[in-house]
């Protein structure tokens, strides 16, 4: 009897998991924050295993910090949000995160961008984002100057492509200016020389990548 009743508790458990990974694949699929192509170019080996992108998000991909798109961080998001908890991070912003005001990652302000663009309280500013990220009308936060940054590297960018994501490519190697505000170059310098309290080194090697990524994430992490 106990060990019939040990097999159907574990058999609830599993049947459990599965409805509740059932729900979460719906809700992502419906959600248009998953870049099926990214996915798949960031993770060869699922693309190997033929595996479907959004179930192995939900399995497996989330906990490994594999991106559903590029403007979402889980491992970060969880770190920030979630205290570590062993909860998909992308479905609790899409149910409770975004209407709280987390950011899916230090680059992306969601309420900044709903109310300088005007969006409809039920419209999702992330999704509105990346659905428009290539018109070069929309900015992810606002310590990016579209205008200014077009002006200057508009050529180089062409059409129908995400300036910030030009920003994440380049910013690291050229120190290339957000803004007329922010001197890449002159932030990176003081934050080798000038370390924020708690940092183990200088500049610490994730951080080695774009001064006004290393600056957005420094004020998420003090606020």
């Amino acid at each position: 009897m106990a060990k019939r009743l040990r097999r159907w508790r574990a058999a609830a458990r599993f049947w459990s998991a599965e409805l509740r990974l059932l729900r979460e694949r719906r809700l992502i699929a419906s959600s248009e924050l998953f870049d099926e192509t990214l996915y798949l170019y960031e993770a060869p080996d699922v693309m190997r295993e033929e595996a479907e992108p959004i179930e192995h998000f939900c399995r497996f991909g989330w906990r490994e910090g594999r991106r559903p798109n590029l403007y979402f961080d889980p491992l970060w998001y969880r770190d920030r949000y979630l205290k570590g908890a062993d909860q998909n991070p992308l479905v609790h912003y899409l149910t409770v995160g975004e209407a709280s005001g987390c950011r899916p990652v230090c680059y992306f302000d969601p309420h900044w961008y709903a109310r300088t663009y005007g969006l409809p309280r039920r419209v999702c500013a992330l999704a509105h984002f990346l659905t428009h990220r290539r018109s070069q009308r929309f900015a992810p936060n606002p310590n990016f100057d579209l205008a200014f940054y077009l002006d200057r590297y508009g050529v180089e960018i062409g059409p129908n492509r995400d300036p910030f994501a030009h920003h994440l490519r380049f910013g690291a190697v050229r120190d290339i200016d957000p803004s007329p505000y922010f001197d890449s170059e002159r932030y990176r310098h003081s934050k080798m020389t000038d370390p924020p309290p708690g940092m183990r080194t200088p500049w610490a090697e994730a951080d080695l990548r774009v001064p006004l990524v290393h600056h957005l994430d420094t004020q998420c992490r003090s606020s």
